[in-house]
């Protein structure tokens, strides 16, 4: 029996985000005995870097929901996000095309929705960079501290890059050819 992909996807990336989230928790609660401000625990940022499509609106959940409320509906969304990865990932091999709304204005809608949440962790890294050069951290980060910098910063942007070109492309075609999608989608 073969494991469909949109069942196994969001569940391996919800026991991940799992054990991050435990991670995390444990590494404030040590860290909390010798600094009363820790900062932010690099599994968190390991986290949100896998996961960086959701990093503004669950930064923005973060604040409004109080104690575990928050790790669950980031858990939830983050189940709901993979699931939504795997059938964009199955309809691109079938037929070449995300999985998007069939009406028009709704799908031209949500192509430019993915490619500003792709502008948007882009500029967000970018951002970082400039933090990064401005406040004197070293430009070659320790023998440990590549092991939490290469997927920190590339994981953001493959999934910028990813965003931008995939949406983009869709929201073109959706454009030169608005006739050819109904048809498409009509069953008779």
């Amino acid at each position: 029996m073969r494991l469909k992909l949109k069942y196994s996807l969001p569940l391996v990336q919800v026991l991940v985000a799992v054990a991050l989230l435990v991670w995390t928790a444990r590494w404030e609660r040590s860290l909390m005995r010798l600094n009363d401000m820790p900062g932010t625990p690099p599994s968190f940022t390991l986290l949100i870097a896998i996961n960086a499509p959701l990093a503004v609106p669950s930064a923005l959940v973060f604040r409004c929901l109080p104690g575990w409320w928050a790790d669950i509906a980031l858990l939830v969304a983050i189940a709901v996000f993979w699931c939504w990865a795997a059938l964009n990932i199955e309809s691109w091999q079938q037929s070449r095309r995300i999985l998007m709304f069939s009406w028009t204005p709704l799908r031209l809608l949500g192509d430019v929705i993915g490619v500003g949440i792709g502008v948007i962790c882009a500029l967000v890294l970018s951002r970082d960079f400039v933090l990064w050069r401005a406040y004197g951290f070293p430009r070659v980060p320790s023998l440990t501290g590549w092991l939490w910098f290469i997927p920190c910063t590339f994981l953001p942007i493959l999934w910028s890059v990813v965003l931008i070109l995939s949406f983009g492309r869709d929201f073109v075609y959706c454009l030169l050819h608005p006739k050819a999608q109904l048809d498409s989608l009509r069953v008779t």
